[in-house]
């Protein structure tokens, strides 16, 4: 179970969330739409702690992650993952496909490249992209494959709860 109850105030006069309150259950999704500038982009980063709320709290799976340290928090994490609403900005232009869907793993598991390229792989099918992509790099792609690239890498831990901040690219007009 997540549950949020945030707010946020900068300065005297913006709130960029204020007086936010829900519970998701395990297995449920949860929509947020609000105008452009309201919040949903920080609201999504706070339930992660990629920023940090002036008050409130976060529970997730029971422990309020607002009060974790930097160890706990970490460990926490690769149970949390985020779909970023900007592809090209999320993806490093220095690894290739592979590498960034990889690092999470790398990060938080001790594997060998065989089992690192077989998990590129999967997830590369996952997202419905050929794995023949992997040695390519970001820029290389349209931006609806930079999202679903992303959107691998956000997968590639097998996380219980995802934020996603826009995960579907809006066309260009």
């Amino acid at each position: 179970m997540t549950q949020a109850t945030l707010r946020r105030t900068t300065g005297t006069a913006l709130r960029a969330v204020d007086d936010v309150s829900f519970t998701i259950e395990r297995g449920e999704t949860l929509g947020l739409v609000g105008e452009s500038g309201c919040g949903k982009s920080t609201l999504g980063r706070m339930l992660l702690r990629l920023i940090e709320p002036t008050s409130g709290k976060v529970y997730f799976d029971g422990a309020e992650i607002t009060a974790l340290g930097a160890r706990p928090l970490r460990d926490m994490r690769r149970k949390m993952q985020i779909i970023f609403q900007d592809p090209f900005g999320s993806l490093d232009p220095r690894l290739t496909v592979e590498e960034i869907v990889t690092e999470p793993l790398a990060i938080h598991e001790e594997l060998g490249k065989p089992i690192l390229r077989q998990h590129a792989a999967e997830l590369m099918g996952a997202v419905g992209l050929d794995v023949s992509i992997l040695a390519r790099y970001p820029h290389e792609f349209s931006g609806g494959q930079r999202q679903r690239i992303g959107i691998a890498r956000a997968l590639a831990l097998r996380p219980h709860f995802i934020v996603a901040d826009e995960a579907v690219q809006r066309p260009r007009r």
